[in-house]
């Protein structure tokens, strides 16, 4: 969604808990708080990394490399990664140039919310081999994102979800409903989770495991 337009609208999905982000993130920071020694991470659609507050504490993060396409986004996540006192690299570019740019074998996480399915298949397998190639050994790479079900068609999925936003997301408007509707129909390109897994492995992830899963809403871990 254009974050400047839209960013009161995603507020209250997240506030009312619409697409499961207490859940993903209860699953995705249990990743995060095995790790004792400060973590290397590159966040691909960061947002305003308010996300990256309820999954770290200062101190847990060494290096920080965000990327999204907003402006007015990359200055709020600067405000909101001040308490953490690391190295903040912030870049108002795709995540395909920024991972294009990382170093080999440089980072621990590489962490994704709701962006990847964006993207056509090609660029996400192309996003898996860059993402393989930035992280150490033994490092991982978390999606938080939506996914078909597995035999479900896009035009499937469109239909399904489209239902969802406009009987079941009340607490929206219908001005509201109407945007992520029109939204969804022109931006959501999701794989089947068994797709995506298969170009995670394509790329070199040996190890993929499902986090968490709420209807088309799901976290996975793809470990290098």
């Amino acid at each position: 969604m254009i974050f400047r337009k839209t960013w009161g609208t995603y507020q209250k999905v997240i506030s009312n808990n619409l697409m499961f982000h207490r859940e993903i993130s209860a699953a995705v920071s249990e990743l995060f708080v095995k790790n004792h020694e400060p973590i290397r991470l590159i966040d691909l659609g960061c947002g305003d990394a308010s996300h990256i507050m309820t999954l770290l504490k200062p101190g847990q993060l060494a290096e920080y490399c965000g990327c999204d396409l907003s402006r007015y986004a990359l200055d709020e996540a600067r405000k909101n990664l001040e308490p953490f006192g690391a190295a903040i690299n912030l870049c108002c570019t795709d995540m395909l140039a920024v991972l294009s740019q990382a170093p080999a074998n440089h980072f621990d996480i590489v962490y994704s919310s709701y962006a990847l399915h964006h993207l056509p298949t090609e660029a996400k397998q192309t996003v898996f081999a860059e993402c393989h190639r930035a992280l150490r050994d033994n490092g991982c790479m978390i999606l938080a994102d939506l996914m078909r079900d597995e035999g479900q068609t896009r035009p499937e999925y469109l239909y399904s979800y489209n239902r969802t936003v406009r009987t079941q997301w009340t607490p929206l408007t219908p001005d509201e409903r109407n945007q992520v509707q029109e939204h969804i129909r022109s931006c959501d390109f999701p794989e089947t989770a068994s797709t995506l897994e298969q170009l995670a492995r394509n790329a070199g992830f040996s190890n993929c495991r499902r986090l968490e899963k709420q209807t088309w809403n799901e976290a996975w871990c793809y470990e290098a």
